[in-house]
């Protein structure tokens, strides 16, 4: 006997409710093996600071909104931590290159442009290609909120370049199935609203 499934989008009526979904996705977005350092940053907006599977220091940055304003919110975090970086080591010695025990040195290095930078929004930030082209490491991901027999999760659609429609270790990015696979028609005309 076949279960139905009840799906409905709900709007992301926060930007707390966003950060809270995309907290529970993170093993979705950065791997498994991630390690979530700060989920409040002093910056305008909603950031997260982590670490991906493979030690790379990762920024997300979160606007239930619009990605035009989660892009100029992490630009700003990103020039606040190049002018901080004292700072930033106190509080996150982990994302310095070199620094821990897989060296046996202390100190190591850091430079914001290793840093990933993941934007979550409902639209893509205008720019499109030359945004690709400028941050190599950005990558930009569609988020909804979807009701599941009454549980709440996040849609994540890849944006951009299709080379960036996976992880960088080619798994594609997709909490709700295990494999790749097109959407229902019944999935699809919920998520067109």
């Amino acid at each position: 006997m076949a279960t139905l499934m009840h799906i409905r989008q709900i709007p992301l009526s926060s930007n707390q409710l966003l950060l809270e979904l995309v907290e529970e996705s993170l093993e979705h977005i950065l791997g498994s093996g991630h390690r979530l350092l700060a989920n409040k940053l002093p910056y305008d907006g909603h950031h997260l600071l982590a670490l991906d599977g493979e030690e790379t220091p990762t920024l997300l940055s979160c606007d239930n909104r619009e990605g035009g304003r989660a892009l100029l919110n992490a630009l700003a975090v990103l020039e606040g931590i190049d002018d901080n970086r004292g700072w930033l080591y106190r509080l996150y010695p982990g994302i310095f290159r070199g620094e821990g025990r897989h060296t046996g040195r202390q100190g190591g290095t850091f430079r914001v442009e290793d840093l990933r930078l993941v934007i979550l929004a409902p639209t893509a930030p205008p720019g499109g290609e030359y945004l690709y082209r400028a941050f190599p490491r950005l990558r930009c991901f569609l988020a909804q909120a979807l009701e599941i027999n009454g549980e709440i999760g996040l849609y994540l659609e890849p944006h951009g370049p299709a080379t960036r429609a996976s992880r960088e270790d080619g798994t594609p990015i997709d909490p709700f199935r295990n494999s790749p696979s097109l959407l229902s028609p019944e999935e699809a005309a919920c998520l067109r609203g």
